[in-house]
């Protein structure tokens, strides 16, 4: 009871930062569910693939439910999603298909990935945060360069379970000095896309080891319907909040919870 309970927690959370940031709130499920499912019984041997599936699951709804309250603002851009979520959806299933889902990618792997990923996405944040104007004029990007970032998210997403947010932000943000508002909606809309075809093959999957457990796949269906729920909650008010913020701020936001990821898997790596 104690552990749906912090799950409902955590998928509150995860929805009010997926409205507030955009990254579909994976950046709080990596966090918890590896705990989660070892405490319920999963192997060792496949929570990296479990971590990842669950977590797409409710990063899905927590885009879901974001991505609702953008079209009734009018705040959603259709064709930029279509473009970037098409290319992330191919790439997405190929790595899932050849990389994660394999005894190969075992917890290490998905922790120094996780590491290197972050790091990256909080230099380029706290650089872009001394050194440039949000108000820059924004590039257009050709279909050529949203494809290159559907398949940047799609893969990451893949290999991390994050949704692919923590890579279309920074890219749209800072290459094409694309407002964090604009670049925190088109996140959404390719989460959403991504993470549903993603949740689909995950719950088509058959995990390597013989689970006697309340699984489909890999989706294990009480603990996603427990988060999914406090993320449909959650997410609207975080879509709110974040109309009331500056860019700056909710860039600052984003950095200090990849912050915790980062020091959360160094600790696991190192122990």
């Amino acid at each position: 009871m104690i552990e749906f309970i912090l799950l409902f927690i955590m998928g509150l959370l995860g929805g009010f930062l997926a409205g507030l940031i955009g990254v579909g709130g994976g950046v709080i499920y990596i966090l918890i569910l590896p705990y989660v499912l070892l405490n319920m019984g999963y192997p060792d041997t496949e929570i990296v693939q479990f971590t990842i599936a669950n977590s797409l699951v409710g990063t899905m709804f927590a885009a879901l439910s974001g991505n609702v309250a953008l079209i009734m603002k009018k705040e959603f851009f259709w064709k930029e999603v279509l473009i970037v979520g098409l290319f992330g959806i191919f790439i997405s299933l190929l790595v899932l298909q050849f990389v994660v889902q394999t005894d190969w990618y075992q917890r290490d792997k998905f922790n120094v990935v996780i590491i290197l990923l972050m790091s990256f996405v909080v230099f380029r944040t706290l650089k872009s945060n001394r050194a440039s104007n949000f108000e820059s004029e924004e590039k257009q990007a050709t279909k050529g360069q949203l494809g290159v970032v559907g398949a940047l998210a799609g893969s990451i997403s893949a290999l991390s379970g994050l949704g692919g947010g923590v890579v279309i932000i920074p890219i749209l943000n800072l290459r094409f000095n694309q407002s964090m508002r604009k670049a925190k909606s088109i996140s959404l809309g390719v989460i959403f896309i991504t993470s549903m075809v993603m949740s689909i093959s995950n719950l088509l999957a058959e995990p390597m080891t013989n689970i006697n457990g309340q699984n489909i796949g890999y989706v294990v269906w009480p603990l996603v319907l427990v988060l999914s729920l406090g993320v449909i909650i959650g997410s609207p008010y975080g879509v709110r909040i974040a109309r009331k913020l500056s860019n700056r701020t909710i860039s600052y936001i984003f950095v200090s919870f990849l912050g915790v990821v980062i020091i959360d898997k160094l600790i696991q790596l190192l122990s």
